[in-house]
């Protein structure tokens, strides 16, 4: 899975990021394809996620890269920005 654009939202005093979950392949049959999810980056870097399926949920993650590794599907997903902020290591 790729996070477009290319700045990575990992932690930051500033905003908010908002982002979609966007499938071009629906590898499992649950989700489908197109945004099937969205979400929110808090500042600390923990994400909030609601599917946009038939059986709706939320999930809350550590980082977006959890996201990534957990639904990222070698590829068939990405993470794609709408929001955008400065980026941090610490």
């Amino acid at each position: 899975m790729t996070t477009t654009p290319n700045t990575r939202p990992l932690r930051s005093n500033a905003d908010l990021v908002r982002f979609h979950l966007v499938r071009t392949q629906d590898i499992t049959g649950v989700s489908g394809t197109g945004q099937v999810a969205g979400g929110v980056i808090f500042p600390d870097g923990t994400v909030a996620m609601r599917w946009n399926t038939a059986t709706s949920s939320t999930a809350i993650y550590d980082s977006i890269d959890d996201v990534e590794d957990i639904h990222g599907h070698d590829g068939a997903t990405i993470v794609a920005l709408i929001d955008r902020r400065e980026t941090t290591d610490s």
